[in-house]
């Protein structure tokens, strides 16, 4: 799933993790809590994903990585992101 290519209006919340190279949201879920953070389900099995960015599309394991909650962002129109604006960002520790 593309991130910029979501509708405008969409409020809903998607679970996800962040991909390790680029360190954009890879989601693989609609969040059925709303965002509010209760947990409804565990997960069983391996969870394997691959980034959906063109210029990344890093495969790898997630079982153990925290999982989070993402909600759309709005965006301008005719903007786009791109991988090259996420490794200017410093990621918090």
């Amino acid at each position: 799933m593309n991130v910029s290519s979501w509708p405008k209006a969409d409020k809903q919340w998607y679970l996800g993790v962040r991909c390790r190279r680029c360190h954009l949201p890879i989601l693989f879920a609609v969040d059925r809590s709303g965002g509010s953070g209760k947990a409804n389900a565990s997960f069983a099995g391996r969870l394997v994903l691959t980034c959906t960015m063109e210029t990344c599309r890093y495969r790898a394991d997630y079982t153990n990585a925290a999982v989070s909650r993402f909600q759309k962002e709005p965006i301008k129109p005719n903007e786009t992101r791109t991988n090259d604006e996420s490794k200017s960002r410093k990621r918090k520790r």
